[in-house]
């Protein structure tokens, strides 16, 4: 049985999955080494040889290029100088057997598609909502749609406001990303507060105990990704929404009915799609990733979706929406 591996090469954490025959065999975590490209590099294929993986997928937070194996100009938002460097063959060289490369929001919605929240379904749209910024992904038809240089889904840098924020990401002003991410929740609380929270889960509590300028930044949150998703269901056929990412178990429960009300907008000859917290949790673009480089992929296995069920997401959206 091919052993196949996924790893996201996150900003902070390393995060991997191992898949043997129709299981998930195990699951991990460490920290992203800090000291630059290589190091970086050589954690994730020593994690690869440990395994003893037959394929390796790997989900990188940035642009690439799908056919060459190349990190694009855009930042990775790690330490190092990654633009044009040869990743993919890199990584195939040190471990010795066929490896994919691809973004970290592609692979959290092929995850997602496959074996979470949006399983069975063909025409679905992604969102992942990352503490550093904002990604997503269009499935077709049952298949994650891709291009070359791996863009298709930048549903992040889609403006919301013409003459809002400036998004270092993308270089515009007023993109979904100026008002989702982790990093864009914590400086808007912050412009408006006398107080600097540590990140969004502090930005929740504040909301819980009452305060309004929390409540008025993650709705305005939601009220962004609701835009951005009433407009791309106006334009693709659209199921469902799923929505998930690092920062989704905390936000997502106060952004979801905003969210939603947005959604429902949209005129009775247009379809209205349901709104889907992410299944899969963190492991989404490991998961994702390790299924890039597995054939076929049209179903999963029922013992592998047993493995990684639970959805932390959807409980703390269903736990919210019970306490009105």
């Amino acid at each position: 049985m091919k052993r196949l591996l996924g790893v996201e090469m996150g900003v902070d954490e390393l995060r991997w999955a191992l898949i043997v025959g129709d299981s998930v065999e195990a699951k991990g975590s460490a920290g992203t080494p800090r000291a630059g490209l290589l190091h970086a590099i050589d954690a994730v294929a020593r994690t690869a040889r440990e395994h003893r993986a037959d394929r390796l997928g790997v989900a990188v937070p940035g642009d690439l290029n799908r056919e060459s194996g190349l990190v694009g100009a855009g930042s990775m938002n790690l330490v190092g100088p990654w633009a044009g460097y040869p990743l993919r063959d890199e990584l195939a060289y040190r471990v010795g057997c066929p490896t994919e490369i691809l973004n970290d929001a592609r692979a959290f919605g092929h995850g997602e598609l496959v074996l979470g929240a949006a399983k069975g379904l063909e025409n679905v749209i992604f969102i992942m909502l990352h503490r550093g910024g904002v990604g997503g992904a269009y499935a077709f038809q049952g298949r994650i749609l891709a291009s070359a240089d791996d863009r298709v889904g930048e549903f992040g840098h889609i403006t919301v406001e013409p003459d809002g924020a400036h998004c270092p990401g993308c270089g515009g002003r007023g993109c979904l990303e100026t008002f989702a991410s982790g990093q864009a929740i914590v400086r808007r609380f912050r412009a408006r507060s006398s107080w600097s929270p540590s990140g969004v889960t502090a930005v929740t509590e504040a909301a819980e105990d009452g305060d309004r300028t929390a409540v008025d930044v993650l709705t305005e949150s939601g009220r962004a990704v609701g835009i951005v998703l009433n407009s791309l269901a106006a334009a693709f056929p659209t199921q469902a929404a799923v929505v998930g990412g690092d920062i989704a178990s905390a936000a997502l429960p106060w952004m979801a009915d905003v969210i939603r009300a947005r959604l429902a907008e949209r005129p009775a000859s247009t379809l209205q799609p349901d709104l889907l917290p992410a299944s899969l949790g963190v492991w989404a673009p490991a998961l994702g990733a390790a299924l890039t480089v597995a054939v076929p992929t049209d179903s999963a296995p029922d013992a592998v979706e047993e493995a990684v069920q639970g959805n932390p997401v959807e409980e703390a959206v269903q736990a919210k929406g019970s306490d009105g």
